[in-house]
C-alpha cells in the first residue's frame, strides 16, 4: 500500500468515498474550474512560512479566507483580509447549499482547507462529503485527508513547500 494516501490519522475510515490524491497541477485545475472558491485556514497557518503562501495563493486564486481558531488575529496583525469562523460553524453554513457565502454572491463551489487540526479538519470534510453535495473539497495540506474530495499525500516539509510554491502561480 502506498504510504502516501493512508490517512494521517489511522483511525480515520473514509468508507466507500476515499479522497483523491492530487499533485499542485491538478489542484491548479480545480481551482481553475471552480467559480466561487473558499480558503479556509486553522491555527497552523499562522505563523511562517504557511502564512505567507495562504496569502499568495488566495490572491492568485481570488479566494476569500476564513480563519478559524486563533488565526485570525496573526492573519489581522500582518495585514491579510480574513473573515473569522469557527471550524464547526463554517462547515455548518457550507453545507447549507442556500447560504450566501463570505462575500454574499452565492454558495462556494470549492472549500480548500489548510493548516486544520487534522482530527477537527477531518470530521469537518466528512460532514460535507455526507451532507453538502452541492460543493468540492480539497486540502492543501502535508497530511492526506481521505475524506476530502481531493488531497495533497503524506510528505515531508520540504515537498510540501514546493507543492505549495507551485500553488502559488496559475
Amino acid at each position: 500500500m502506498n504510504d502516501r494516501v493512508i490517512p494521517w490519522q489511522p483511525t480515520v475510515i473514509a468508507g466507500p468515498k476515499q479522497g483523491l490524491l492530487v499533485t499542485p497541477e491538478t489542484a491548479k485545475l480545480m481551482l481553475q474550474k471552480a467559480k466561487r472558491p473558499l480558503f479556509v485556514v486553522g491555527p497552523y497557518a499562522k505563523n511562517e512560512p504557511l502564512m505567507s503562501y495562504v496569502k499568495d495563493i488566495a490572491e492568485t486564486w481570488n479566494m476569500p479566507i476564513v480563519t478559524t481558531a486563533d488565526a485570525f488575529k496573526s492573519f489581522h496583525e500582518n495585514g491579510i483580509e480574513s473573515t473569522s469562523y469557527g471550524i464547526v460553524e463554517i462547515t455548518n453554513l457550507l453545507k447549507d447549499s442556500d447560504w450566501d457565502g463570505i462575500n454574499g454572491e452565492g454558495q462556494h463551489d470549492l472549500v480548500v482547507f489548510v493548516g486544520c487540526i487534522y482530527y477537527i479538519a477531518s470530521q469537518g470534510l466528512s460532514t460535507l462529503k455526507h451532507f453538502a453535495p452541492h460543493l468540492k473539497t480539497l486540502t492543501l495540506c502535508k497530511f492526506f485527508h481521505s475524506n476530502a474530495d481531493a488531497s495533497f499525500p503524506n510528505m515531508n516539509d520540504d515537498e510540501w513547500e514546493s507543492y505549495l510554491e507551485k500553488m502559488k502561480n496559475k
